[in-house]
């Protein structure tokens, strides 16, 4: 995986857009010696939750179905986020590289997942949709 070269803005922020579809978001831990990266997945679903977070859930067990990232809701943009974190303590390049790339297909699969869950879903809700200038309730 060739990358360019990636520089923190004045925010501690960087993005790399991958095969035109999905964005890596790398921010700077002001505390800690660690590089936070997180992909966005979708908005937190409001039709069958909890199927939906029960999946979720189960993938985060071990890392087993995520990559060794989390799955988590990030309740500042109410949406659904892949995340994980890099160190910096003693890590080469080739084990950056490799956690990155790992995060990457990890993303690329829960993108795909993810939009299927959130298709079901709505196939499954009995309501139907609401009239643009009209509230559902």
């Amino acid at each position: 995986m060739g990358v360019p070269e990636l520089r923190l803005d004045e925010h501690g922020c960087a993005r790399l857009r991958v095969d035109d579809r999905i964005d890596v978001n790398f921010e700077a831990s002001g505390s800690s010696h660690l590089l936070h990266i997180y992909c966005t997945l979708g908005p937190v679903p409001t039709s069958d939750r909890e199927r939906t977070f029960e999946q979720l859930l189960s993938a985060n067990l071990f890392g087993a179905d995520t990559g060794g990232a989390a799955l988590a809701i990030d309740v500042e943009f109410n949406e659904i986020v892949l995340c994980s974190d890099i160190g910096n303590h003693g890590w080469t390049a080739e084990l950056i590289m490799s956690r990155l790339q790992r995060f990457i297909d990890a993303a690329e699969t829960w993108q795909e997942r993810f939009a299927a869950l959130q298709s079901t879903a709505a196939s499954a809700d009995p309501r139907p949709p609401a009239a643009p200038s009209f509230l559902s309730v």
